[in-house]
Order: C-alpha cells, then sequence, then structure tokens
C-alpha cells in the first residue's frame, strides 16, 4: 500500500511538473525560475491558489486572473519556493513570489508595497502615521474612493484615517525604481495601459495589468509612474480607465497626505476620485 501510495504521488508531481513547463500554463516571455532574496519565516505575496487551480485543470494562463495572498516563506528555493498559507504548503515559481520586508520601517509620505486589507491582493498604500515606523498606519491606494465623490463625506472622511500594518508585511518602494510594487504605464499598440509590476529580470518586466491579468513587456515600453509628482487643481490630467490611461480629466482638488485626488471628466463635468497612482499629467 505505502509503495502505491508513492508511486501515485510521484505521478502527481510529474503531472504538476510538466503543467508547468507547459508554454499553455506559462505563455510570457518571463523565467520563472528568477532568484529572490527570501528566508524562511518571511512574508511575501504570492500568487498560490488560483495558480494552482489553473494547473491542474490544465488551463491556458492567458486573460486568466491571478489573486495575491498574504503568505509565510517555508523554504527558498531555486527557482521554486515553499510557501504557507491557509494552512497549505505549495511550491510556487520564483516569479510569482514577492517578499516582504522583516525588519522595514516607514516614515509619512513613502510608499509601501503590502497586502490588502482582507489578506489578499497585491496592494499599496501611502503612510499618514509614522508614530511607529515599523507598523505605520496608511491609506489603501489600490482601494479608489469611487463613491462617494464628494471632498466632505463621512465615507472618505473616515478611509482617511487609514489602517495600521503589521510589522513585516510591507516594502517601502522607491521613486523611479523598476521593482516589485512599481506602478507602470506600458506601451501596447500606441495605447498606454496599466499595471503593477511582479518582477523584474534583465530588461523584462512582468507586470499584473488589468484584473490582475499577466503580461511580460520590456523596459523601454514602460513609464513609471513617479510617486512625488505635484499635482495643483487646473492640471490636464491622463486617469486609468478601464484598462489604460486616457487624456481628458482636469484636476480639481488634490488630497496629497492620503495619497488621493479628484477630478472632472472634461467631457460631461463629472467629478470622480482617484488615488495618485492612478493618475499621470
Amino acid at each position: 500500500m505505502k509503495k502505491i501510495f508513492m508511486m501515485v504521488a510521484l505521478a502527481a508531481m510529474t503531472l504538476t511538473a510538466s503543467a508547468q513547463n507547459d508554454p499553455k500554463v506559462w505563455p510570457w516571455d518571463f523565467p520563472q525560475d528568477i532568484e529572490i532574496d527570501a528566508k524562511a519565516g518571511q512574508q511575501a505575496l504570492t500568487n498560490q491558489d488560483h495558480y494552482f487551480d489553473y494547473v491542474e485543470r490544465g488551463e491556458g494562463f492567458e486573460k486568466k486572473t491571478m489573486i495575491w495572498y498574504n503568505t509565510t516563506i517555508v523554504e527558498p528555493g531555486q527557482g521554486k519556493t515553499t510557501v504557507l498559507a491557509y494552512g497549505n504548503k505549495k511550491e510556487v515559481p520564483n516569479a510569482l513570489v514577492i517578499p516582504l520586508g522583516k525588519s522595514e520601517t516607514a516614515k509619512k509620505g513613502d510608499i509601501l508595497l503590502t497586502c490588502g486589507n482582507r489578506n489578499h491582493d497585491m496592494a499599496r498604500a501611502i503612510v499618514v502615521d509614522d508614530s511607529t515606523p515599523t507598523e505605520p498606519v496608511v491609506c489603501f491606494l489600490d482601494n479608489d474612493w469611487d463613491w462617494p465623490n464628494q471632498f466632505d463625506s463621512p465615507k472618505v472622511a473616515e478611509k482617511q484615517k487609514g489602517e495600521k500594518l503589521k510589522a513585516g508585511t510591507f516594502n517601502v518602494l522607491k521613486d523611479g525604481k523598476f521593482e516589485s510594487g512599481a506602478q507602470v504605464a506600458f506601451d501596447v499598440n500606441g495605447k498606454l495601459k496599466y499595471g503593477t509590476i511582479v518582477q523584474v529580470s534583465g530588461d523584462k518586466v512582468l507586470i499584473a495589468a488589468f484584473a490582475n491579468q499577466l503580461e511580460c513587456t520590456t523596459k523601454n515600453k514602460c513609464k513609471l509612474i513617479s510617486y512625488k509628482t505635484k499635482f495643483k487643481e487646473g492640471d490636464k490630467v491622463r486617469v486609468i480607465d478601464v484598462t489604460s490611461y486616457e487624456p481628458g480629466y482636469t484636476v480639481v482638488k488634490v488630497d496629497k497626505e492620503h495619497g488621493h485626488l479628484w477630478a472632472k471628466k472634461d467631457e460631461n463635468g463629472k467629478i470622480y476620485c482617484f488615488n495618485l497612482l492612478t493618475v499621470m499629467k
């Protein structure tokens, strides 16, 4: 019986390995086995469940939504890393593992890469209170304040209070650097699509684009969105509209401290709220 179990387990591992080498499963011109700086016990953002669901069903990855989860690194490896999430250990390609800083400290105004406020999805946040630099209070940027659009809404005031992060669950992003978590606009047939960098390898950039669908491009086709851009009332800007940065908006109010601004759509005069990563001059 033990021998049969081992044979079944070996067969399953072989199937999974062959599936992971299938171009349907990894259709991007980006290496899966990149080196990452990770240690056991470190927190990480990992695309775990969705990745294996697609592998096991033999489905192609193109146009698939990839949700990122807060996981714990169990064993870093060359090519693959074992992570723990919700009691399950799984090996994930290093290209889908983003280690988070174990000893990072943050100051007010810093932009961080962290986990969403429900322990899943890759999220950026701006520090609004650095009283405890290892556990800063942040406003999440990837959760747009879409409604209501009134500047003085009680709901907006509630969001401005922010949330406290746990130590070791964030990376401080550096303006102008190609790194995991950086916001980019990248050219696809003349359209400025938007996305978040997942990993970088040489000149190649793996990006979580619209609906967290992965796309691969090169650095020369990317424009990094600066965290230091100064917006003011009356600026003409591009904002994220569905899949890309589109022109035709005018800034009407800026809340730099909390990482948001309000802009009017020139076509119909409607006012919308955007986080600063979704706006470019």
